[in-house]
């Protein structure tokens, strides 16, 4: 044990003499807490920003993603209705913040002239949804007939169109149930469901396409926004950290230190674990930085805990910090592990979705996305995000995966170097 502290003291001074090590180490959590501090100012004007709107078309055949919240999914709707019940039933969705509610008046076209219109938008428009409310909308939705009171055509691939249609179910639902067990009229399901407040709640989980997955409102997506950012910054300053320590091998190699240490009583998994210990130390070292500058600014807001966003720096930092050092440690020439640590953060933050979302693209390119460490720890934000404590293990499961993927290639990659040496 003794030996093990004296190599970890000794790599401590190493690192703390390095100017690029302490850049790295200082200036990342700073520009992270910066990027996260943004949020603060955001969330006092947020109620004003999210005011819920419908976009009005003023003829069928505008387009809706023209105008349209592309940040949200779009729904044109043809309403042949225009009753305050059909007014009540879009505004809820568009409440949610995750739908963009596009409206055009058809109440002076046929439903032949209305279909027809809907199927050239199914190619001309990208709308991810066409929602057609008929003229006897009231009476079908009071009486429990969905189909005699709405048209829907899903006319894209994207995995919300499942939740717009759990929501726009969810609300005519109970407009029957209240029509139905009370007994009331139109006017008078209006008026308890105006008195009775928003449906529709701040935040919630849903399943899609079989998965479990999680439906922000706008707010909450833009905390997502400035976390993703953070990851990435901070990200690039747990590799850079890890190449640091990797250089130390490299000089101690390259100048004969490791075979005089291995000469000693000193063993090799001793020297390696005290290499690995460092990419511990730096994951603390710079999660309490960051920690220091998110306490410093008392109402910054970001959505979620400190304490546990701090967490999940922590073992995101473990996981980029084992990678960076043992590439360095195998590549074996500091500018080849400057290269590859920094062509591994900017493709895997870009296939994380750190910078924009992936919901859309392939199959294949989501499938690769899973492989992403920046992916699940994202994953785990949205969690904490609308409360679900499932995300402590989650992250926990997630890091000693990778860890243990980490060591396992590492110890074959030091074996087949020490073969060909």
């Amino acid at each position: 044990m003794s030996r093990f502290l004296m190599l970890l003291k000794m790599n401590i001074k190493l690192l703390l003499r390095n100017k690029g090590f302490l850049f790295f180490l200082c200036v990342t959590p700073i520009v992270s807490a910066l990027i996260l501090g943004i949020k603060s100012d955001y969330a006092m004007h947020t109620e004003e920003i999210l005011e819920a709107h419908i976009i009005e078309l003023e003829k069928i055949t505008d387009r809706a993603i023209y105008v349209s919240d592309t940040t949200a999914f779009t729904v044109k709707v043809y309403d042949g209705s225009n009753t305050e019940l059909s007014e009540y039933v879009l505004m809820e969705l568009a409440k949610s913040g995750m739908f963009s509610i596009c409206r055009c008046d058809v109440s002076n076209m046929t439903e032949e002239e209305i279909l027809k219109q809907a199927k050239k938008d199914a190619f001309d428009d990208r709308a991810g949804a066409l929602l057609y409310l008929k003229e006897e909308f009231d009476t079908c939705v009071l009486e429990g007939d969905y189909a005699g009171a709405i048209q829907l055509y899903d006319v894209s691939d994207d995995e919300r169109w499942e939740l717009f249609e759990t929501d726009l179910t969810d609300i005519l639902s109970q407009m029957h149930q209240l029509a139905s067990n009370a007994g009331m009229e139109a006017e008078q399901v209006l008026e308890t469901l105006n008195a009775a407040g928003s449906r529709i709640p701040e935040k919630k989980i849903v399943s899609l396409s079989g998965k479990e997955d999680i439906a922000l409102t706008k707010e909450q997506d833009t905390y997502k926004s400035h976390i993703g950012y953070a990851f990435a910054i901070i990200t690039l300053g747990f590799l850079f950290c890890g190449v640091c320590v990797a250089y130390t091998v490299i000089e101690e190699q390259n100048n004969k230190v490791y075979t005089r240490v291995m000469l000693s009583t000193v063993s090799r998994q001793e020297y390696l674990g005290s290499k690995f210990v460092m990419a511990i130390v730096i994951s603390v070292l710079q999660t309490f930085i960051l920690g220091i500058c998110l306490f410093a600014v008392k109402e910054m807001d970001f959505g979620i805990n400190k304490m546990e966003f701090l967490g999940i720096i922590f073992f995101l930092g473990l996981i980029f910090s084992a990678i960076s050092l043992l590439l360095g440690i195998l590549l074996g020439e500091v500018m080849s592990a400057n290269y590859a640590v920094f062509t591994m953060w900017s493709v895997s933050a870009l296939l994380a979705g750190l910078y924009f979302p992936l919901d859309s693209t392939s199959a294949v390119l989501k499938s690769i996305s899973n492989l992403m460490p920046q992916k699940w720890f994202m994953k785990a934000t949205e969690m904490l995000l609308v409360g679900d404590k499932g995300a402590y293990s989650m992250v926990i499961y997630v890091t000693l995966a990778y860890l243990i993927v980490i060591t396992s290639v590492g110890s074959i990659g030091l074996k087949m170097k020490r073969a060909d040496s």
